[in-house]
């Protein structure tokens, strides 16, 4: 059963049994979605609640999983909590030892699924690496395969060494009724961080392999059968108090239907009538408003890079050397200007540039507290209100060239903060390769851990309008010694590294301004 809305206290009230999918449900990439991490402790802290997570990703042995569910935040799961197409497949060996105590089995998968299979499902596998077709003709036809070992099982997984010759054995090995065809899975592609690229999954080895032999395979895992007898017998969960959230209609969604659970394909609302701030659909939940079930994958994708539907805007003026105050004093105008005429647009940030490319130069940033409706709002007021357009030409008039960028906070910097009035500010703005930005969100993510101490992370941007690709990081230190001494501090810890190596290749150029506040910051 799927529903349109729903809200925390009715799911608290009426469900006891709570499934979750993995990536794209709980977390995206390497970001966990915004509340998830809070909304399964609330579970947890419930002793008549359980809870799952149904994991088609049979990539990794279980402790393996375990360590990255730890390192996203969600250590209090523990690993009877986590169920995947490995696991229930082991069980199934085990179960039936008087067949496969063991004996050998033909895998096509990964060394981390064989490690499952053998220690848990106590069997012997081979297959796994690389087999190329040069490894047995020199020519574009094999006619002969090794068939010296009968195994008892042909399972098929994920398997980046997929090839010509694994498509041969497993179907001359399953030539004979008495092996049998299992497969962990049929998700035909992996959940990815950048939209547009397609990687296949284990659909994609177990359709070759069954389109040769007309075999039909027993799955696995979502949203075949085996997994919901293991989670019965694991839990003996009522379906009609159990609800499943997933990402995936084919897997996630019909599971929950073949077994009579509710099931959820969240989503980011839309209709709130609260202010927009950074929340997920998961932050709605818990915040007590009901989540729209429909239209899931616009949510996952976007949370990557930022759940806020505030819109911050950088405006960037070069004015005339040596009409600093002139300008200051314009700009002022302006600024009051715009707060009587539109209130929610609000001047965070504001600062002149004391070491860069530009010296004579002001940067400020600019708060959208209504999204779009205030850049709306903004392009009005400079095309019609006469006080706006008579105090922005006065600042025009003093500036030799002047930019603006809209941009959006990404998801793990904070938002901006109140400094004491001597900080000093280093802006580091980046030009990335394009289709990099998500790659880059996922290494920052990680990275921002090892910069949070000292209070230096002030706020990090991405560009939505003007020149695209374009990020800001924004580091405040208490002086230009304070600088020194705290990026080198970030160098010595272990792991920092690793973000820097990850994140310089997708640079196409980059520099560095320090900038002052100007006495209208926020941000002094």
């Amino acid at each position: 059963m799927t529903i349109d809305r729903i809200s925390k206290e009715e799911l608290l009230a009426n469900y006891d049994t709570f499934l979750f999918d993995a990536d794209g449900v709980l977390w995206t990439g390497e970001i966990p979605v915004p509340g998830a991490i809070e909304w399964l402790n609330l579970l947890l802290d419930d002793k008549t609640k359980k809870v799952f997570v149904l994991t088609n990703n049979s990539t990794k042995t279980l402790d393996q999983y375990m360590k990255k569910i730890e390192k996203l935040g969600f250590g209090r799961l523990g690993s009877d909590n986590v169920i995947s197409p490995a696991i229930v497949l082991a069980e199934y060996l085990q179960s039936n030892s008087g067949k496969f105590c063991k004996e050998y089995v033909y895998l096509i998968g990964t060394e981390n699924l064989r490690a499952t299979l053998e220690n848990d499902g106590g069997v012997k596998c081979f297959g796994t690496g690389p087999d190329s077709i040069r490894d047995h003709t020199d020519g574009d036809f094999i006619h002969h395969v090794d068939m010296s070992i009968t195994p008892k099982a042909v399972v098929c997984s994920y398997d980046a060494h997929f090839s010509y010759p694994k498509i041969m054995k497993a179907a001359n090995f399953l030539q004979d009724p008495n092996v049998e065809y299992l497969v962990t899975n049929q998700d035909y592609t992996f959940p990815g961080p950048v939209p547009g690229v397609v990687i296949p999954g284990s659909g994609a080895t177990s359709a070759a392999v069954t389109a040769v032999t007309g075999r039909e395979p027993t799955v696995f895992g979502k949203p075949h059968k085996p997994m919901a007898d293991f989670l019965l017998r694991r839990a003996q969960v009522d379906p009609k108090r159990t609800v499943m959230f997933g990402d995936r209609l084919d897997t996630d969604i019909m599971f929950g239907n073949a077994n009579g659970q509710l099931s959820i394909t969240p989503r980011q609302q839309n209709e709130s009538e609260e202010p927009p701030q950074k929340q997920g659909w998961i932050s709605k939940l818990l915040k007590g408003q009901h989540v729209d079930p429909s239209s899931w994958q616009k949510q996952s994708h976007s949370s990557l890079l930022s759940n806020s539907e505030l819109m911050y805007e950088f405006m960037t003026h070069n004015y005339r050397p040596g009409e600093q105050e002139a300008y200051l004093d314009a700009f002022g105008k302006y600024k009051k200007e715009m707060n009587v005429k539109n209130p929610s647009i609000e001047l965070v940030g504001s600062w002149t540039c004391s070491f860069g490319r530009t010296r004579d130069q002001a940067i400020h940033l600019w708060r959208h507290n209504k999204g779009y409706e205030d850049v709306d709002s903004s392009i009005a007021l400079h095309g019609k209100d006469s006080g706006i357009r008579a105090a922005d030409n006065d600042v025009a008039k003093l500036c030799g060239r002047r930019k603006n960028l809209i941009v959006k906070s990404f998801s793990y910097w904070r938002e901006p903060e109140q400094r004491p009035p001597t900080h000093v500010y280093d802006l580091r703005s980046y030009v990335l390769q394009p289709g990099t930005m998500i790659d880059w969100a996922s290494a920052w993510a990680k990275g921002i851990q090892y910069r949070r101490e000292a209070n230096q992370d002030v706020g990090g941007f991405f560009a939505q309008v003007g020149q695209l690709y374009v990020v800001y990081h924004i580091w405040a230190y208490p002086s230009m010694s304070d600088r020194n001494d705290t990026r080198h501090a970030t160098w010595a810890k272990p792991g920092w590294d690793a973000t820097v190596a990850n994140t310089v290749p997708l640079i196409k150029k980059m520099q560095s301004k320090i900038l002052v506040p100007t006495r209208f910051s926020q941000l002094e």
